[in-house]
């Protein structure tokens, strides 16, 4: 079976003795590229570069893939460049690379932005090998040594075999498939929430009313001084592995119809004192779902987000209308069995009636 090898990319290439701009450091100008061409042409892969050497070991032939992953810097872009030219020059069928953006020297960003971007980017990958019928292999020796602990771990839980091998050394590790597993149903009963602060930057005082009802989500969040909170690198790492996973598992089918009449399932008085302007014309559209059962008003949605799943053995979602200063909240009962099914539906009703 071809691979895709997915390799990050360092510095070993510019900063190894032994090559004609040696010794070089950051702080002296790039070499020429024709230059480190025609070297890498000749030169022994082995010593050459981490890259290189790793993709001697792991076997590169001319029906494998490789994208190359390089960091947010000058020097990174710089190697990744050259390799991309030496591999494209017949040793394989494909090669490509992508910069890893914010993955540079300042602490700030590198943490936060610049390891979910190695995250997003290796999943990216994956996601491509295994639509294309490709054997995805992670290739953690070049780059930051965050780099390969966060390969190493996506790796295990995603999986893919994930080789490793210094630059003085010949033989490649091949690091175990480790029976690791991440419970992607964590993410799926807090949807919302992940969804929710990755649309776009949320601020902390918003995020902190999530989470005093949820504190089981905050190790996975983090606090930057731009007044934002995030999802923290480790965070993102597991929703991206549960969201890969969820992907891969049969949908969820659309529940049974409930054969009730709409008027029905309303258990609700028609008296609109104090509730939200058009609260009537919103029931009326929850009760054309052709799976809900019964409309009540419940207490239980005043809490949490809009739309909720309350049980999803029982098909139960909370969800709370607002107009104005009122809020009606509602307990919907559908015919939906397990989670997969019920979130299904509150999804539909999250996104379709608002």
């Amino acid at each position: 079976m071809a691979r895709l090898l997915i390799c990050t990319v360092g510095t070993s290439l510019l900063t190894n003795p032994d090559r004609p701009w040696a010794p070089w450091q950051r702080t002296k100008p790039l070499p020429e590229p024709a230059v480190v061409d025609a070297w890498l042409t000749t030169a022994d892969p082995v010593t050459a570069s981490a890259e290189t050497n790793t993709l001697r070991a792991v076997g590169l032939t001319t029906d494998d893939r490789v994208c190359l992953l390089h960091s947010d810097t000058p020097e990174g872009q710089f190697c990744s460049q050259r390799l991309l030219a030496y591999l494209r020059a017949g040793r394989c069928r494909e090669a490509e690379e992508r910069k890893l953006n914010a993955l540079h020297y300042h602490q700030g960003s590198f943490a936060q932005r610049g390891l979910r971007s190695l995250v997003d980017e290796t999943i990216a990958a994956i996601r491509r090998a295994r639509d294309q019928l490709l054997e995805p292999v992670l290739c953690a020796t070049g780059g930051f040594k965050a780099e390969i602990a966060f390969l190493n771990l996506l790796g295990a839980l995603l999986k893919v075999e994930v080789c490793y091998i210094h630059e003085q050394f010949r033989e490649v590790i091949r690091l175990p498939r480790l029976p690791l597993a991440w419970d992607a149903r964590f993410v799926l009963q807090h949807r919302d929430f992940f969804d929710w602060i990755e649309q776009e930057p949320r601020a902390s005082t918003e995020v902190e009313s999530w989470l005093r009802s949820r504190p089981e989500l905050r190790p996975l969040v983090e606090d930057d001084p731009d007044g934002h909170t995030y999802l923290s690198a480790a965070g993102n790492l597991l929703f991206q592995v549960a969201r890969e996973e969820l992907a891969l598992e049969p949908r969820a089918v659309w529940p049974p119809a409930a054969n009730l009449s709409p008027e029905e399932k309303v258990g609700l008085s028609s008296l609109g004192h104090r509730r939200p302007h058009g609260w009537d014309k919103f029931v009326d559209r929850l009760a054309a779902i052709d799976c809900v059962k019964r409309i009540v008003y419940d207490t239980a949605a005043l809490s949490g987000p809009r739309v909720r799943v309350l049980s999803a053995a029982e098909g139960k979602i909370a969800v709370r209308y607002e107009s104005g200063d009122n809020v009606l909240p509602l307990v919907v009962f559908t015919t939906a069995q397990g989670e997969a099914q019920t979130e299904l539906v509150a999804d539909y009703i999250r996104n379709r009636l608002r």
